[in-house]
């Protein structure tokens, strides 16, 4: 093979390879991001079930605080009874009239605390929705990025082909 013939071939080869190669680099960076996308979509799930256990958690826990509340109230009840002492009326009700209070705001406590737990996993799975839509995004990019870089290395290398050509080669 003659020595313009020989770079005419190499200079066809390495454009040829650059471009394949940075279509491959576009490709593979498309699916990384994709693969990214995903997990960050799992993670989006995973958060929305960790809001329902937390508000699941909630709703048992002022459940619970409900009975201890009937219970006290039952034993207040039964011990002034057993005293010959009227529960509906003067300080004895002004006593279970405290204790319902206490109680509810106990209870109100425990629903503020368990929705900003809730509240905290919904802003997780929001931002991890978003983080999958940024990633694909990212990955649609840069597949369009490396197509036409790859399609500008094929350009340059056909117009140094071209150049070459035109020099008598």
């Amino acid at each position: 093979m003659c020595a313009p013939a020989l770079a005419i071939a190499a200079a066809a080869a390495s454009a040829s390879a650059s471009a394949i190669g940075t279509g491959m680099s576009a490709v593979q960076a498309r699916a990384q991001a994709r693969y990214q996308a995903r997990i960050a979509d799992r993670n989006a799930r995973l958060e929305g079930e960790a809001a329902a256990s937390a508000l699941d958690a909630t709703r048992q826990q002022a459940l619970a605080a409900y009975r201890d509340k009937a219970a006290v109230q039952g034993r207040q009840r039964a011990a002034m009874a057993a005293n010959g002492i009227d529960a509906g009326f003067g300080s004895a009700a002004d006593m279970i009239a405290d204790g319902d209070m206490l109680a509810s705001e106990d209870i109100g406590r425990i629903y503020a605390q368990g929705l900003n737990s809730v509240r905290g996993f919904d802003i997780n799975a929001t931002n991890q929705r978003a983080e999958a839509k940024a990633r694909r995004s990212a990955g649609d990019g840069a597949l369009v990025s490396g197509l036409f870089s790859a399609a500008s290395t094929a350009l340059s290398g056909a117009s140094s082909f071209s150049k070459l050509k035109a020099q008598g080669y």
